[in-house]
């Protein structure tokens, strides 16, 4: 199921990432080309744990700024195939295969958000859901509920408010210790 919810920034369309026919479904009425990669949200540090691996540096960057618009390229632990958001097309193989995942990709972006309501959809789904703008692709992001409504129509909306800003989160990635800064956002890593 695809749904609509308010963040701290834009509407998101939503899904359990660990259902690959929802990232298909995602994928196929956004528009999204195969391989470009979704970000995560989830509800708190408990459920990441849960779903990924975070060194201890990727968790003192945790610490320090989630809840917030810090996303971080974490490792999915063996549970959740790595690469459900980087759906590819299908193909004979994947009769065999049914998973969506491929294998180029190990890590996922996730954050956990300063949105409660966003938070709480994640807890309620019991994993981490995707967090990819909801709007078609090459559309810009909107906070209306009417567009959402009228560029995705017939799919849940939840009702809300979307929070202030107006910046996507920053994106980094932890290599060795080092934090490497793959997306200036709202997050000015210190």
């Amino acid at each position: 199921m695809i749904f609509a919810y308010p963040t701290e920034s834009f509407y998101a369309l939503g899904a359990d990432a660990t259902n690959p026919q929802a990232i298909r479904q995602l994928f196929r009425v956004k528009h999204r080309e195969a391989g470009k990669p979704i970000a995560l949200i989830a509800g708190d540090l408990q459920q990441v744990k849960k779903f990924f691996y975070l060194s201890a540096a990727e968790l003192k960057l945790a610490m320090k700024y989630w809840p917030g618009a810090l996303t971080i390229l974490l490792k999915p632990k063996k549970a959740v195939a790595a690469d459900a958001l980087f759906p590819t097309t299908p193909s004979r193989h994947s009769a065999r295969h049914p998973s969506l995942f491929r294998r180029g990709f190990k890590r996922i972006g996730v954050r956990i958000p300063a949105h409660a309501q966003a938070r709480k959809l994640a807890l309620k789904m019991g994993a981490p859901i995707t967090a990819t703008s909801a709007n078609v692709s090459g559309q810009p992001p909107t906070k209306s509920l009417r567009k959402v409504q009228k560029d995705f129509p017939g799919i849940l909306v939840m009702p809300g408010r979307c929070g202030q800003a107006t910046k996507p989160s920053t994106v980094v990635r932890v290599n060795r210790n080092n934090i490497i800064v793959l997306r200036a956002g709202a997050v000015k890593i210190s």
